[in-house]
């Protein structure tokens, strides 16, 4: 055999400059501190936040709570000894005391409340199951949680019965406190507000307690002492983030066509308590709110919304719709940007991230024209991974703008790797799940691998996206594999012919909706050399039979199963797996409830008949995507790999 012909062993491949160096990068950023979940003092003098780290030489991620002082007294530094996983941070309205949710070992979690200053945590109620999602409220007299109701089911045999409900409680906050329910035992409230005088409490709730009813709830109100709940709205859409004006009268939220529960960014719309109207503050709008916040005039809204690839800050008139931007250009968490702030809107907090740094609180000091906000300035308010900036190099992405196959502007984001040699790179083309959700220009880690393996990395914020409005985003259902994947592929095509990528050497990989498009590609085209699909749909009418959200897919693909399953058939990779001929591996998580893994199993065995190379590897103790040290730096060098041996080979 001529040596130029040899193809590459697995030990060659492993031992490769390339990925050795992407290792090394993967390693530092499994080793990160990502905060999260900012919760600030309604004095404005301190700042809560969890934080998400791995501990030397464990598998998970522990969660504890921080507290940074704004006035730069004191560096950022956990509240706590850190004893078990903590979450949902809730300040006191004095701000001397901060409520939180703490799990020690092989216990539920409860309530604990401990001092600004620090100190020991005291434990003020338990609940049989376990409690989460902490509000204290205005007046300072009661704390609200969630808990599950009933008893924890039996897993030998497993029998399929109704999940438990979620129900709302309050409980004084003092030691040894007795709970109140406040909503029935057969409400599933899924979030909730404090009224502003601390009477009753707006929920968005769900008569069924499965995962999937969340697409099917509704806005109401219920009594601080409990009672009955006050339905207020017909909702045919999910909601979320209910915020009530502080006159009491109404209420706004955001709703949209969402395919993940508890995730959304949409319109702004609000409902009267008089008279339940229900209006929408913001129709026609090019971008995705998904956070408000009711300034004290009762007439303006402050909100945070996803627009093209980055996050701005706007002010909404609830009047005649009139919007004043804040901030054009500061991307926050993710693909969801959202605030905390003072309850005199003059100082707000949140994650700020970009290309260049990862995620950490910022603090923004809010000046305001006539009692109305008018600029941020912002500040940096902690250091949690100088290491990761210090050890890797300096990406450079480039925000991109193009024409889909009808002309539609998509917008994307193009970083070449930073390791460039004289030949054009070879792409991966890394799409994001959902589809509700988007690709902005945060700092992404996982880019750094591939980036220091060689290749150059495109995301597009495809048709289904957010960023671009509501009517973008709802253009993907009834069309699942339509013009979101020729989104994609007229991206490639731009990127080819600006000279920036070698189009013979292109791979697609994703997760959730990013698998179940990677999967369809290579379906229905031979452009790339090699794919891998996480966690992703391969047969529809079988996604909707296993999963626990059986609404997502009637809403995405837009019908019924029984009433029309040739449309389920028609957007399914398995339906036309004999056209593929691409490399593909298959990762899935073995213990996945929104896509089982029988998806994966399916996809590889159509693969594997067909002689297509294929490799499957599923993931034990793992759900919908990977959390385990060791499962992460698997399934990233079997990428890696895979990527060598198809792409580069």
């Amino acid at each position: 055999m001529d040596e130029s012909q040899r193809t590459l062993s697995t030990r060659e491949i492993a031992n490769s400059p390339a990925i050795l160096r992407a290792l090394a990068t993967l390693d530092v950023v499994l080793d990160m501190r990502n905060p999260g979940k900012v919760t600030m003092s309604a004095d404005g003098k301190h700042v809560a936040f969890v934080v998400f780290g791995r501990a030397p030489g464990e598998q998970k991620q522990r969660k504890r709570i921080w507290v940074v002082e704004m006035d730069g007294s004191k560096e950022a530094q956990p509240i706590s000894s850190g004893k078990g996983d903590e979450t949902s941070p809730s300040w006191s309205p004095d701000g001397k005391k901060l409520a939180f949710v703490a799990q020690l070992e092989k216990e539920k979690p409860q309530l604990y409340i401990i001092s600004a200053d620090g100190g020991e945590p005291a434990l003020i109620c338990t609940m049989p199951n376990g409690l989460s999602d902490l509000a204290w409220a205005p007046d300072g007299s009661r704390i609200a949680f969630l808990s599950l109701e009933g008893e924890e089911p039996k897993s030998d045999p497993k029998v399929l019965a109704p999940a438990r409900p979620h129900r709302l409680w309050s409980v004084r906050p003092e030691l040894q406190a007795i709970p109140e329910p406040i909503t029935p035992r057969d409400i599933t409230v899924i979030e909730y507000c404090w009224s502003p005088d601390s009477r009753s409490l707006a929920l968005y709730y769900s008569h069924g307690p499965e995962e999937t009813d969340w697409y099917r709830g509704q806005i109401g109100v219920v009594a601080a002492q409990g009672g009955i709940v006050r339905q207020l709205t017909t909702l045919k859409l999910p909601a979320r983030a209910p915020a009530w004006s502080l006159d009491g009268s109404q209420i706004a939220f955001l709703s949209g066509s969402w395919s993940d529960p508890g995730r959304g960014a949409g319109d702004i719309y609000t409902v009267s308590l008089e008279t339940s109207q229900v209006r929408n503050l913001t129709p026609g709008i090019e971008s995705n709110p998904s956070w408000c916040a009711w300034l004290p005039d009762g007439q303006h809204l402050l909100f945070a919304t996803v627009k093209q690839v980055t996050h701005q800050i706007a002010l909404l008139d609830s009047r005649d719709g009139t919007i004043t931007l804040l901030e054009k250009d500061f991307v926050m968490q993710r693909d969801m940007p959202s605030l905390s702030i003072t309850p005199d809107f003059r100082v707000c907090a949140t994650v700020h991230s970009n290309a260049h740094s990862p995620s950490e609180v910022w603090s923004g000091a809010i000046t305001c024209v006539d009692n109305l906000p008018a600029s941020i300035e912002w500040q940096r308010l902690t250091t949690l991974n100088a290491m990761a900036v210090e050890l890797l190099p300096r990406v450079q992405t480039e925000r991109i703008r193009y024409q889909g196959v009808d002309g539609q502007a998509i917008y994307g984001l193009f970083t070449p790797p930073t390791t460039q040699e004289e030949a054009l790179p070879p792409l991966y083309v890394d799409v994001h799940g959902g589809p509700s959700g988007a690709d902005c220009d945060y700092w992404a880690g996982f880019d750094q691998v591939f980036l220091a393996a060689g290749y150059a990395v495109f995301h597009a914020n495809y048709r289904g996206s957010w960023g671009q409005g509501a009517a973008f985003a709802d253009a993907v259902l009834g069309d699942m594999g339509g013009k979101d994947l020729q989104d994609i592929l007229s991206g490639i095509e731009y990127l080819i012919q600006a000279g920036k990528v070698d189009g013979n050497q292109v791979a697609i990989g994703g997760w959730s909706n990013g698998g179940f498009l990677s999967a369809w590609a290579v379906t229905q085209t031979h452009r790339f050399k090699a794919a891998m699909m996480g966690a992703g749909i391969s047969d529809w009418h079988n996604m909707h039979a296993q999963t626990n959200i059986a609404d997502a897919d009637i809403l995405l693909v837009g019908c019924d199963p029984l009433e029309n399953p040739d449309a389920y058939r028609r957007c399914s990779p398995l339906t036309f797996a004999a056209n593929a001929t691409t490399p593909t591996l298959i990762l899935h998580g073995e213990d996945d409830p929104a896509v089982p893994v029988a998806q994966a199993y399916a996809f590889y065995r159509a693969l594997r008949e067909r002689n297509v190379p294929t490799e499957c590897v599923i993931y034990p103790r793992e759900g919908h995507g990977l959390s385990e040290r060791d499962h992460l730096r698997d399934s990233t060098e079997r990428q890696l790999r895979w990527f060598a041996q198809f792409v580069k080979a």
